[in-house]
């Protein structure tokens, strides 16, 4: 051989080993960086950039595989080191998620351990796959083991509790992510090779046509995608087109699936931005201070970012966000040179009153006492002008009443499961603001805020998944909710701020009076939480800002506020004969006051009967619907199907 020989077979070996390896290292650089953003916590715009970034690195590897074939270098041609890296990657991200579920907690420890498991499995796939019908009997068990996993843990995992939920947790994410991945890239396989030697032998007008029939069934899905947005129903077109898009990568036999998996796990687990609360709340030491107490519709819950600290899951979860009203209202000076901002999502009646008052009064969780115990602690270094608070919601189980009704059937059916607390909630609201009045100087004013209206009054509405009958029972319950907290107000001698009432409605931002990207309010809001990420990837923590005002919601109610202070004057002087009168009244013995019976609450349940109640009918609704389940089944098969055909078109690799 010569060595004008010799220079361009190096010349080409480097060039094939850069078409080799380019794309794979560009893929692991845009997975290092996607991971480290969700990990850190960064601007939903930052984040938006990392994962075009990943896009495009996954894009590119995608591209490289497709081009080279869809079955190079697989089952016993693969190279060796392709073996061993899937097997040690995918052991070594195992290892990490159970240290990370048992052991070890550290904040991405869990997410780091999923994208390693993730790659490593990739690389699994792409070695599994040459071996063909071999392993087609595997393909099928794991189908059908992840398809009962899947079936079994939506049964039992509505009741189940500690470890016996974290392992059910463990196993569906297994059967999701590895189990019927595995499954259906073998199959996918058996598919692509049964097609090409139909072709093969001669029956190329019926691969065609199967072909045809494929590219026909996958236009109709996208176009059934495109039709969910111009339709508002944003967030299932999402998930829609997210499945369609994960089986046909799928199918692909590329890294497009690791990829679509690896960037949907960053988005969810993803720490949302978060800022000091030196930097954006008002500091307490004026004259005329705000004092904000209550639950998540004074906290600003359905924000985009919180103060740091009051997001962390499983931990301080108070979610008090730059963009509440109370903090907007304290930052534009006069008449407030200060703000007090206690307030905390998921607030009830006894994390209000002080610990000296009530047996049964206890603060939430990361928090150093109950909001009076933190109002009495801060003593005289400002002097309050107003109190507000907004409590009572969570008592009457609202939340729950928004989750019943967007799961399966009509929640109308449970109205007595709501309506019936009202009562006990009346008189624990009762209690807590003439505890709250106590706690206060005489010329101090209290006002309770009522809740705002969140849906309009209307015979039709897109983009939201109620019925007109689970409208009007919200509408109807969050007036008689409202009622209550007025007489509770009026009796224990408070003001009362009617006009917030009304808020999202007289700015029309309420829900079904606009498109849901434009109301004031969330109708479905999938965000995570800061913390772990063991915490993160907890389905009961991504719904959290769901039916809470946004920021267009709290600048409405900031103008309710400022606008009903305004034609008060009074409020902010003296304290009103009205109000003095109602102190005189008030007796200095603490009455006996039940506490409320907890909420019907679907994401945290502790066994009370109403929620033993409101569990079984979610339970049968779903049974009921198993048609319908079914049919979105086998929907699924014919796109995977229709994959299967578009796909065989690709070129074969020699």
């Amino acid at each position: 051989m010569t060595n004008n020989d010799v220079g361009p077979a190096k010349r080409q070996g480097r060039r094939d080993l850069l078409i080799w390896w380019g794309p794979r290292l560009l893929f692991l650089l845009g997975t290092l960086v996607l991971t480290s953003q969700s990990v850190r916590g960064v601007s939903a715009s930052t984040l938006a950039w990392t994962l075009l970034l990943f896009a495009l690195c996954s894009l590119a590897f995608v591209v490289r595989q497709l081009w080279k074939g869809t079955e190079a270098g697989a089952g016993d041609s693969a190279p060796r080191w392709l073996t061993w890296a899937g097997i040690g990657l995918s052991a070594a991200g195992a290892v990490i998620l159970v240290l990370s579920l048992t052991a070890v907690e550290m904040d991405g420890l869990s997410l780091v351990g999923a994208v390693v498991l993730l790659l490593g499995l990739g690389w699994l796939v792409e070695w599994w796959r040459g071996y063909g019908t071999k392993l087609l009997p595997w393909g099928a068990g794991l189908v059908g083991g992840a398809g009962l996993i899947v079936v079994v843990g939506a049964f039992l995992l509505p009741g189940a509790r500690g470890a016996w939920s974290m392992a059910l947790l463990a196993a569906l994410g297994m059967a999701f992510f590895v189990a019927l991945p595995l499954g259906l890239n073998v199959l996918s396989a058996w598919g692509l090779r049964s097609l090409r030697v139909l072709r093969a032998s001669g029956s190329g007008r019926t691969a065609r046509r199967l072909s045809m029939a494929g590219a026909a069934v996958v236009a109709a899905a996208g176009a059934f995608v495109v039709w969910l947005v111009h339709a508002d129903w944003v967030l299932a077109a999402v998930l829609a087109g997210f499945v369609v898009l994960l089986l046909l990568a799928i199918v692909s036999n590329t890294h497009a699936d690791v990829a679509l998996v690896l960037a949907g796990l960053c988005l969810l687990a993803a720490a949302p931005p978060e800022h000091q609360a030196s930097d954006v709340l008002p500091a307490a030491r004026g004259e005329h201070v705000l004092v904000a107490l209550g639950d998540s519709y004074m906290s600003g819950e359905g924000a985009a970012s919180y103060v740091a600290g009051t997001n962390d899951g499983g931990g301080d979860e108070c979610r008090r966000a730059p963009s509440a009203y109370a903090v907007r209202a304290a930052s534009r000076g006069a008449p407030f040179d200060g703000l007090v901002f206690l307030a905390c999502s998921g607030a009830r009646t006894f994390n209000v009153v002080g610990s000296a008052d009530q047996g049964h009064a206890r603060a939430q969780k990361g928090e150093p006492g109950t909001q009076i115990d933190q109002l009495e602690a801060l003593g005289t270094s400002f002097r309050p002008a107003l109190v507000i608070l907004s409590i009572g919601g969570n008592d009457a189980g609202f939340s729950s009443v928004g989750t019943a009704c967007i799961a399966p059937g009509d929640c109308n059916d449970r109205k007595s499961l709501f309506m019936g607390n009202l009562p006990s909630v009346r008189s624990a609201l009762t209690e807590t603001y003439r505890l709250l009045r106590r706690h206060l100087p005489s010329d101090v004013p209290v006002v309770a805020v009522p809740y705002p209206q969140p849906i309009a009054d209307t015979r039709t509405c897109n983009g939201v998944a109620l019925t007109k009958a689970e409208r009007d029972f919200i509408r109807t319950f969050l007036v008689a909710l409202n009622d209550t907290v007025e007489s509770a107000a009026e009796e224990a001698g408070i003001l009362y701020l009617a006009p917030m009432e009304d808020a999202l409605k007289a700015a029309h931002l309420q829900l079904c009076d606009r498109r849901k990207a434009a109301a004031g309010i969330n109708f479905l809001d999938v965000r995570s939480v800061s913390g772990l990420s063991t915490q993160r990837f907890n389905p009961g923590k991504w719904l959290h800002n769901s039916l809470h005002p946004n920021e267009r919601g709290h600048e409405a109610m900031r103008a309710v506020f400022e606008t009903w202070l305004t034609a008060h004057p009074q409020i902010l002087g003296d304290a009103s004969a009205e109000q003095n009168a109602a102190d005189a009244r008030a007796t200095s013995v603490r009455a006996a006051v039940a506490e409320p019976e907890p909420p019907c609450s679907l994401a945290e349940i502790t066994g009370t009967d109403c929620q033993l109640q409101l569990r079984d009918w979610e339970v049968r609704q779903v049974l009921n619907r198993w048609l319908l389940l079914f049919g979105v089944a086998v929907a699924l098969l014919l796109v995977w199907l229709a994959g299967i055909a578009v796909v065989s078109l690709l070129p074969k690799a020699p």
